[in-house]
């Protein structure tokens, strides 16, 4: 009788870093937002964060860019 391969199926390795891959988290004050940029700054230096509020919702967010550090 043959055998059935149940192996799952590969999943590829997703290079993006986590904090690109989950949702927006939103905050309900400026100085949540900011105290979350301190935080992650402390582990991502590369990163510069900023904080807007959302015209639709009126919460707080987070938005990233990475600094170009070649010169």
């Amino acid at each position: 009788m043959p055998r059935h391969n149940r192996t799952p199926p590969h999943q590829p390795y997703d290079p993006t870093p986590l904090a690109h891959s989950q949702p927006k988290r939103a905050f309900r004050s400026k100085q949540e937002a900011e105290r979350a940029v301190r935080e992650i700054q402390k582990y991502n230096i590369e990163i510069e964060l900023s904080t807007y509020r959302s015209p639709t919702d009126g919460k707080w967010y987070l938005s990233s860019r990475h600094q170009d550090t070649s010169g």
